[in-house]
C-alpha cells in the first residue's frame, strides 16, 4: 500500500496592499509554505500616488512588508523575501511572478464596493484575466490548513487542471468533484424523464474524467483520487456550485477559467467571476495551460 502523496513545496507570490485582506492573504500564503516552497511579498505602488507622497508611503510601506517577513519566519518559511513595485497593481503582480516562476497568485479578496468597480473589475479579476497563472482569492484568515475542496468540473481542460491542482496541492484534504446539467428548454421528453437520461451521462462523463485526472497523476495520489466524491445537481453552474458551498461549506472551491482578454470583455460574467464574487469562502481560480 503506497503512503499518501504529501503536498507540493509551492512558489507563492502574494499582494500586500496594507489593507486587513492582504493581512488575510499573507495568513494563507504562509500557510501553504510553512513546510517547504517559497514566499514573495509584492507591495504595488500606484503610479497615480501623489509624488511628495511617495517616500513617506514606501517607508510605511517596508515597515509593514518587514514585519510580514519576520512573522513568516517566524511561522516556519525558510524563504521569503519582500519587494516594492511602481505601476499598476495587476501588472507589476503579474510580471513579478513570471520572473519568480510561481506558481500561485494570492490575493486578498473583497466585494465590489460600486458600480464601476462592477464594470472594470477588482486587481484579482485583472491578474486571471490577464496573467497565466492560479490565482487564490482569499477570504479570510487562515485557521487551519484546507481540510474540504470543492471542485467545480465542466469536463474542459482549464476544470482537469483545476481538478489536478486540487489533488496535487492538497492531496489530505476531502475533495468534492462537482458538474452541473441541464435540459434543453423545449424537450421533446417529459423533464423527469429527460432529467434522468442527462444526469445519467453527466455521472458515467463525470466517473470518465476522475479517471482521466487519477491516470494522469499516477500512483503517487491514488489515495487522495480515490477519495473524491462525485456529485452531479440539476441547474446554472454558478447555482449549483454556490448551492454545494451553502449546504457543505468547504474551506476553498477550486474552479478553472477560461482565458479571455480586452476591453470587451471587461464586464464581470463567467461562471469563475461570479463564484468569485458570491462565494463566502476562499476561492482558487485556475486557467487553462498556455
Amino acid at each position: 500500500m503506497s503512503e499518501p502523496a504529501r503536498a507540493v513545496q509551492l512558489r507563492v507570490l502574494v499582494g500586500i496592499d496594507l489593507s486587513e485582506r492582504s493581512r488575510n492573504a499573507l495568513s494563507r500564503a504562509v500557510q501553504l509554505t510553512h513546510a517547504g516552497g517559497s514566499l514573495t511579498l509584492v507591495h504595488v505602488t500606484s503610479d497615480a500616488f501623489p509624488q511628495k507622497l511617495v517616500a513617506a508611503h514606501d517607508s510605511y510601506a517596508r515597515d509593514v512588508l518587514e514585519e510580514h517577513v519576520l512573522k513568516a519566519r517566524a511561522e516556519g518559511v525558510g524563504q521569503v523575501v519582500q519587494m516594492i513595485a511602481y505601476g499598476r497593481d495587476y501588472e507589476q503582480l503579474i510580471e513579478q511572478a513570471r520572473k519568480d516562476r510561481a506558481d500561485l497568485i494570492v490575493l486578498g479578496r473583497h466585494r465590489p464596493s460600486s458600480a464601476l468597480q462592477d464594470m472594470l473589475g477588482t486587481t484579482v479579476d485583472r491578474v486571471l484575466r490577464l496573467g497565466s497563472m492560479p490565482v487564490l482569492a482569499v477570504q479570510r484568515k487562515a485557521e487551519q490548513p484546507y481540510n474540504s475542496v470543492l471542485v467545480a468540473v465542466d469536463f474542459s481542460s482549464a476544470s482537469r487542471r483545476a481538478l489536478e491542482y486540487a489533488i496535487r496541492w492538497f492531496p489530505q484534504a476531502r475533495i468534492a468533484a462537482i458538474t452541473a446539467y441541464g435540459i434543453p428548454r423545449r424537450s421533446l421528453l417529459a423533464d423527469g424523464a429527460a432529467r434522468q437520461s442527462v444526469a445519467e451521462t453527466h455521472r458515467l462523463a463525470l466517473k470518465g474524467f476522475l479517471g482521466e485526472v487519477a491516470q494522469a497523476l499516477g500512483p503517487d495520489y491514488a489515495a487522495a483520487t480515490a477519495r473524491i466524491v462525485p456529485a452531479v445537481e440539476h441547474g446554472w453552474p454558478e447555482d449549483v456550485i454556490l448551492r454545494a458551498v451553502d449546504e457543505n461549506k468547504p474551506d476553498l472551491v477550486v474552479i478553472g477559467t477560461h482565458a479571455r482578454g480586452g476591453i470587451g470583455h471587461a464586464v464581470l460574467g463567467s461562471v469563475a467571476e461570479w463564484v468569485l464574487m458570491e462565494a463566502p469562502c476562499d476561492v482558487l481560480a485556475v486557467p487553462p495551460a498556455r
